[in-house]
């Protein structure tokens, strides 16, 4: 939904040279859809490093990752994707900011939503693939 709606946002330069500009899209639609990929992402991943730590490690070891780090999970359970856990500490950070409102510049770091989105779907993938989940 998100990337269809930045496409048809698109629209041909009217000089007739490479390249197009986009439109200005008032109800933020695309945005909205990044900021629901991103938070959804991020209640997924919870999920499912909650059930792969117990049941692979018991109760008493998830209590004790509970408020570690994506990537201190995921090494837990085996995961050595360097990509995939960078990639998981950069989306922790950026959720963290969006959520709760920190409207504030990460040194000096401008982010577009949508491509933390694609990031998102990214790591869903990954994820899902390093733990074998389908």
């Amino acid at each position: 939904m998100m990337l269809s709606i930045s496409e048809a946002s698109k629209v041909l330069k009217d000089d007739g040279s490479e390249g197009y500009v986009l439109s200005y899209d008032p109800n933020q639609r695309s945005f909205k859809q990044a900021m629901i990929s991103i938070v959804f992402t991020g209640m997924w991943l919870e999920a499912v490093l909650h059930q792969e730590i117990v049941s692979k490690h018991g109760v008493s070891t998830f209590r004790k990752y509970d408020f570690k780090s994506y990537r201190d999970k995921l090494a837990l359970l085996g995961v050595t994707n360097v990509k995939l856990l960078e990639q998981v500490d950069s989306f922790k950070s950026t959720r963290k900011e969006l959520v709760h409102e920190k409207a504030y510049f990460d040194a000096g770091l401008v982010k577009v939503v949508q491509r933390e989105a694609d990031l998102a779907q990214s790591i869903l993938q990954m994820v899902s693939t390093e733990l074998g989940l389908g």
